[in-house]
């Protein structure tokens, strides 16, 4: 088994601390509705379902339900 090179491993060390920081479990500014399960998406009962659900916004792309959380 090969050696790893210091800048290798300050590179991988740094890229698992980009990826485990905190705030990337919160939710997004912009995620998919759980509860609109219609298949053509309308935005009235799109933007019902994201206040249901917490968000402060909602909008319809491609035939799919958005909540938006900011």
């Amino acid at each position: 088994m090969g050696v790893l090179k210091v800048p290798s491993l300050l590179c991988l060390v740094f890229l698992m601390l980009l990826l485990l920081a905190p705030g990337f479990d919160a939710k997004t500014c912009k995620e998919l509705s759980e509860s609109y399960t219609p298949f053509r998406c309308l935005t009235e009962p799109c933007v019902k379902a994201c206040h249901k659900e917490g968000f402060i916004d909602g909008t319809c792309v491609i035939f799919k339900c958005f909540c938006k959380a900011c």
